[in-house]
Order: C-alpha cells, then sequence, then structure tokens
C-alpha cells in the first residue's frame, strides 16, 4: 500500500488531477465532486442563497479539499467549502469501501487536524456526509464528540441509461425556465408556492416573506436549472390555460454527471403520474438529447460555451439522486424510470454542541 495525501490549492486543481483518473468522477464522488465543479466553472462571483449571507463566522472563507490515493487509485475525498458540512466520498463500490476505503481514514484523519481551520477547532467540521461506514470510521477518534444519531439517512441512486421520452396528455407541458423575471406575475406565485410545499416545515427550511421566497425561486434558476410543469387547472379557467403543478430542479453538475436535486407535485395533481413523466423527461433530456460540453481547463473559461440551451449542463453519462429510504413512493417512482438505488446508506452527522452547516 503506498498512500499519498494531497491538499488541493483549490477545486480546479482537484478537477484536473481527476481528469483521467476512471471513475473517480461517478455517483459515489458527485456529491463533492458537483459543488467544486461549480466552483471552478464560475466565471463571476454567486450571490449568496437567500438566508446564507456571510456573518462573520470563522470559517466563513474555508476551502479545504484534501484527496487520499493508493498507487494512483483515488481512495478517499474529503471536502469542506466555507461553513458548510463536510463531505467524504470515495469511487470505490460500496461493496469494497472496507476493504479498499477505511484503511485510509486514519491517515485522513490525522491530516486533517493539522489544517486550517480544523487544527485550531476541531469543532468546526461541524457535520459530515457520506457512506455512513466512511462517516463512522472518520468521526471515532475525533477530537469533539459527535451527536449519537445521524440527523439523516439517505440511499445514493443513479440512471445511466436513457428512459423513453414521455408521452404527455394533452395540454401538459414541461420546460426549464430559462428566464424568472419574464414569467408572468401568476406563474411566479405558482412556482414559489410549489417550492414552498417541497420545503414543508423541514428544519432546514429557509424562512422567508413573499419577496424573499421570489428571490429564493429566481436564483433557484438561475444558479441551478429549474424544470416547471404545466396542467390544466382543477377548476374550470379561461379555455387553454395551464398552470405549474410539479417542478424539478436539477444542479451539482459534474464532467460526467448532474443531479436531480428536488421534485416536487402539488398535491391535488399526485397519484396521476405526473412524477414519473417529470424525471422520465428530465433525465431522457440529460442522456440522451442534450449537447455535451467539455471544458478544456487550458483555455480561459469566458471563452468556451458551457451552457446546453435544453438542460443548462449539456449532456452527462448519469444523472444521480438521494433519496430517503422510507419513501416508497419516490423510490417506485425513481425504479419505473430506470434508477439504480444501492442499499449502501448515506448519513448526516452533526457534531454536540456546534452550530449545524448548510447543504
Amino acid at each position: 500500500m503506498v498512500a499519498q495525501i494531497t491538499v488541493h490549492q483549490s477545486p480546479r486543481d482537484l478537477l484536473v488531477a481527476l481528469r483521467d483518473v476512471p471513475g473517480a468522477d461517478s455517483r459515489e464522488t458527485a456529491t463533492a465532486i458537483g459543488y467544486l465543479y461549480g466552483l471552478a466553472t464560475a466565471t463571476t462571483a454567486a450571490a449568496a442563497p437567500a438566508g446564507e449571507e456571510e456573518d462573520g463566522r470563522p470559517d466563513a472563507k474555508t476551502q479545504l479539499i484534501v484527496s487520499v490515493w493508493d498507487d494512483g487509485n483515488l481512495r478517499l475525498l474529503f471536502t469542506k467549502l466555507d461553513w458548510s458540512q463536510c463531505k467524504i466520498v470515495s469511487p470505490v463500490a460500496p461493496d469494497q469501501l472496507a476493504k479498499l476505503a477505511l484503511p485510509f481514514i486514519p491517515m485522513l484523519r490525522e491530516r486533517l487536524l493539522t489544517l486550517a481551520p480544523l487544527d485550531a477547532n476541531p469543532e468546526l467540521l461541524r457535520g459530515i456526509t457520506g457512506p455512513e461506514v466512511l462517516v463512522d470510521a472518520l468521526l471515532d477518534g475525533w477530537p469533539h464528540p459527535r451527536i449519537a444519531e445521524p440527523s439523516m439517512y439517505i440511499l445514493p441512486a443513479s440512471c445511466a441509461v436513457p428512459p423513453p421520452a414521455p408521452v404527455f396528455p394533452a395540454e401538459h407541458t414541461m420546460s426549464r425556465i430559462r428566464d424568472f423575471s419574464q414569467l408572468p406575475h401568476g406563474e411566479v406565485d405558482a412556482i414559489t408556492e410549489l417550492v414552498r410545499g417541497f420545503w414543508g416545515d423541514h428544519v432546514t427550511a429557509p424562512k422567508l416573506d413573499r419577496a424573499g421566497r421570489i428571490a429564493y425561486v429566481a436564483n433557484m434558476a438561475t444558479t441551478e436549472a429549474l424544470w416547471v410543469y404545466r396542467a390544466p387547472p382543477k377548476i374550470e379557467q379561461a379555455p387553454s390555460i395551464t398552470v405549474p403543478v410539479g417542478f424539478v430542479y436539477t444542479g451539482r453538475p459534474t464532467s460526467h454527471t448532474c443531479a436531480i436535486r428536488g421534485v416536487y407535485v402539488d398535491p391535488a395533481y399526485r397519484s396521476s403520474g405526473i412524477a414519473t413523466r417529470m424525471v422520465s423527461h428530465v433525465v431522457h433530456a440529460h442522456l440522451a438529447t442534450a449537447t455535451r460540453r467539455t471544458i478544456d481547463w487550458k483555455r480561459p473559461l469566458d471563452e468556451q460555451d458551457l451552457v446546453d440551451d435544453e438542460t443548462k449542463w449539456g449532456r452527462k453519462d448519469e444523472v444521480c439522486l438521494f433519496v430517503e429510504p422510507e419513501n416508497k413512493g419516490a423510490r417506485q417512482a425513481y425504479e419505473r424510470v430506470g434508477f439504480k438505488i444501492s442499499e449502501t446508506l448515506w448519513c448526516d452527522v452533526d457534531l454536540e454542541g456546534v452550530e449545524k452547516g448548510h447543504w
């Protein structure tokens, strides 16, 4: 075992290092690499999401990116970007984690505790997300206690085979929002209410007034890709009117993957196949019809056409997502589209007495 730990100076530094490493950019690593890809490809500074402005946290500007290699094979990747939850991932197949990734956890932990800001404040780990076996191993021996139970369990899933293009019922349509500011006021309010329904009463839901919610959704449409499903209203209105009744939003693109980050259907329209049609439409577009956009790291980004008009992110090899283990309805909808759901639990664990990070 010839192990090497690399502390990367920037997201771009890591992405260049991974460029020719088979399997390094995949479902197993996408949740960490996607954020790095976004930072590396940003040509202008992105505005902070509503409610997440910098406010003097000691780790507000941290970029900590550490990879562990074994004979040229990537085994572990750890990221801490600002005060967000840390991520620990591995491209190793889930059934091989114990053999090929776990042995490197102690040396990763030892190295992390020599790096700012964790060297002086180990509690600034705040929380960590990843395969449960890796999270537990990293926190075993971490010099700040963890909360006993994870705050969340999730299962990773991905689809690599394009599903058939869905057939939409008459007057049902779906499209990506290119410019949120150009939508009619009625649609803006309807989409904003759908997003509020998606968040529900979850503890991480942003606490915003109407103007704040509209700004939040506008930011989603700009920094992510927001697809809206429209259907005739349940109550009779003017002829040919359709209203937003569901959405899918995608983000965290990498060179080979992108992620479905949210799916929601108005409760009044559920059990009619809309969720399956929405997901099928988005996945089909990314895997079958979009134009592939390949970054040339040797050229300035502003000289390259990196945006695909149809999907924003372009053609990908896999579309990824997370699903809660107990959400049987969502699991069935994703499986109908062709997603393969892993049975390897991921978890999100917070440290005791420390302000929680954000996704």
